[in-house]
């Protein structure tokens, strides 16, 4: 991008947030940043953006960069932003509104796409998968091919203070209840729960935690007003102060969404109260596990229960936020933005020399099924067909300093037939975790340059004692077909259907 904030290798972000639609993707995707800042740092590119928030995130040191009025959304906005992005950028969406056509234009400009998920839409054309809601299992994400995943609650998106009151040790809580429903609680569930809450526990202090872009301010303190009892009522808190209230709390009411894993972190009795269908999965989860209970079921217990439950939760929830996701992601994002470094390109005839010398070397003729060396000759008349072939593929992986590392061929028969697929290291660049690099960024850029693969495949054979390329694949979550024996040798087949809309 033509930024001045290319140099540090920003991250951006591509995600929307306000009063009338929520915060929730915006505040994962602040916690995400900061989570990274040790390494990148951030831009959001949004639409319009409310004071509160601008101030929110500028205090959090995220740069805005405002998407222009007269740009419409959907396929304009997709257009546009590809146009800013480079081959070496990582993009970042967070939103339902992002549909694939948007994802594939966005992802053929060559920049990593990194999708943060919910609801297993799933995000076809995303380099990476992030869903930091539980119980989600890798079979979810069958037809997002190649993506990395990412998944659970060890890739809690939570802000840097919420981990601290994770990884701090525990203390005596006073007899408080916490209530939040959310960053902007458009519906103004939190008014609406007030009252049941002070009703089911009398003695306990109320702490009314409303967000920045929360508009209800004034008819809460009137709901609140005349219930008695002790209630505190807290506006647009940092996520420092917000932390730190938190510790002093026993009983948490909040929706099972980000702020469900911030009570969690905090650690105590938690009851969920879900106000989208988008919150279902996570409070699954979060019930299933017993790290939290139903609200419903929560307002049935007694007042003097509520300490034992939450002794019993805070067990699980400490085994489960560790305070290490932050360490995790920061290894993820620096590895793929690494992977950015390196460039891919078809071959031309320039490079037949270097193709015949990888081909004769050998490693390479031991693990390919004719083992013989190849002839000059030979090797030139098949390598002048493979570029003139449309149902050939062949891509060079280079590095940062534009020197080749590796190669993949991809070939077709036909338009309906499974691709196969060749691939190799130079002999310098083995050993270091570049084959899946290698493969994942050929066969990313196969989506955008062959039409029709949708529900079509591509297969590489495996020589069954060559472990190291079967990792490979198995890493890339091709599905082992079975073994069959040619010239002697017995190879093993990994396959990689792709989706219906690729």
């Amino acid at each position: 991008m033509s930024d001045n904030y290319l140099s540090a290798g920003p991250l951006y972000f591509r995600v929307d947030g306000s009063s009338t639609i929520g915060l929730g993707h915006l505040v994962r995707c602040q916690a995400l940043a900061q989570a990274l800042q040790p390494i990148f740092k951030a831009v959001f590119i949004v639409r319009e953006a409310e004071d509160a928030i601008k101030q929110q995130l500028g205090s959090a040191g995220i740069a805005l960069w405002a998407i222009p009025a007269a740009i419409a959304t959907g396929t304009a906005e997709a257009d546009w932003l590809a146009n800013q992005l480079t081959p070496t950028d990582v993009l970042i969406l967070d939103g339902y509104h992002f549909t694939s056509d948007y994802q594939q234009t966005v992802a053929a400009t060559g920049a990593a796409l990194v999708c943060l998920d919910d609801l297993i839409t799933p995000p076809l054309w995303a380099d990476l998968v992030l869903n930091q809601a539980g119980g989600v299992l890798p079979a979810a994400y069958a037809q997002v091919p190649l993506a990395q995943l990412c998944l659970g609650p060890v890739y809690a998106l939570l802000r840097p203070e919420f981990w601290a009151s994770a990884t701090s040790p525990s203390e005596r809580r006073e007899c408080r209840l916490f209530l939040n429903m959310g960053g902007a609680d458009p519906t103004n569930q939190t008014a609406l729960l007030l009252p049941l809450v002070r009703q089911h526990f009398p003695s306990y202090t109320l702490v009314v935690v409303t967000g920045a872009a929360y508009p209800h301010q004034a008819a809460l303190q009137a709901v609140a007003q005349p219930l008695g009892g002790s209630i505190l009522l807290y506006h647009d808190l940092s996520a420092g102060a917000l932390a730190a209230l938190l510790r002093t709390c026993e009983v948490f009411v909040c929706p099972p969404s980000g702020v469900a894993y911030e009570c969690c972190a905090t650690g105590g009795a938690v009851l969920l109260h879900p106000t989208a269908e988008n919150q279902q999965m996570l409070f699954q989860f979060l019930v299933q596990q017993q790290l939290a209970l139903p609200l419903a079921e929560g307002l049935t217990l007694p007042e003097n229960a509520l300490p034992s439950v939450a002794a019993q939760q805070l067990i699980r929830q400490r085994q489960l936020f560790d305070g290490l996701a932050a360490q995790r992601l920061q290894t993820i994002f620096y590895q793929l933005a690494e992977g950015q470094r390196y460039s891919l390109r078809r071959a031309t005839k320039q490079d037949s020399q270097l193709y015949f010398t990888w081909a004769n070397d050998p490693a390479v003729r031991r693990n390919a099924v004719h083992s013989a060396p190849i002839a000059w000759e030979t090797h030139i008349a098949w390598f002048s067909r493979r570029l003139q072939d449309p149902d050939s593929y062949l891509y060079l992986l280079l590095s940062p300093t534009d020197e080749p590392i590796g190669q993949v061929r991809i070939e077709f028969d036909g338009p309906a037939s499974v691709g196969t697929i060749d691939y190799s290291l130079a002999p310098a660049f083995r050993g270091q975790g570049l084959g899946q690099l290698l493969l994942r960024r050929a066969l990313q850029r196969l989506r955008h340059e062959r039409s029709g693969l949708a529900h079509h495949a591509v297969q590489g054979l495996v020589k069954s004692s060559n472990r190291a390329s079967a990792r490979v694949f198995e890493q890339l979550r091709f599905v082992q077909q079975g073994s069959v024996t040619l010239q002697g040798e017995e190879y093993e087949a990994y396959q990689l259907n792709f989706p219906p809309s690729c």
